[in-house]
């Protein structure tokens, strides 16, 4: 009998042990499953609000060589619809596949990415798209 009530008592205390770290656990806020979440930033915000300078592609409408400026046509995704920007060309800009903007034509296909200084867009780096000659274009001229 005395042994019954031994194995008794080691048995409580070895579940009194067992059970100790799940009493001794801080007790924590529930989060609530329908709280509402922060809204996200966009992508481009972000890019903005680090560099502040923005990008797009589009298609020349118009060049003057005169300000060394241009008009650039293009999509705009935050708002659905085509929009036109003016884009000047400075001393620290970049040119990638043309060295002047006298080079420029009306439909080329160009990626700029520009910074808004004084209420000018000034053009960081400006690279216009070349076609690539096509296979008809290639044959003809491997025949003459």
């Amino acid at each position: 009998m005395k042994r019954y009530i031994i194995y008794g008592m080691i048995t409580a205390i070895v579940m009194a042990l067992a059970i100790m770290p799940a009493c001794s656990q801080e007790n924590k806020p529930v989060k609530e499953e329908n709280a509402p979440l922060p809204a996200p930033t966009p992508a481009s915000n972000l890019e903005t609000a680090k560099t502040g300078e923005l990008s797009i592609y589009g298609e020349v409408q118009g060049y003057n060589a005169s300000t060394n400026s241009m008009s650039v046509q293009y999509y705009d995704y935050d708002n659905d619809e085509e929009k036109t920007v003016e884009i000047t060309v400075d001393k620290d800009t970049k040119l990638e596949n043309f060295s002047s903007i006298d080079e420029l034509r009306k439909g080329d296909w160009v990626d700029i990415n520009y910074a808004s200084v004084g209420g000018k867009n000034i053009a960081k780096m400006v690279s216009v798209e070349k076609e690539e000659p096509s296979a008809e274009e290639t044959a003809s001229d491997a025949a003459e």
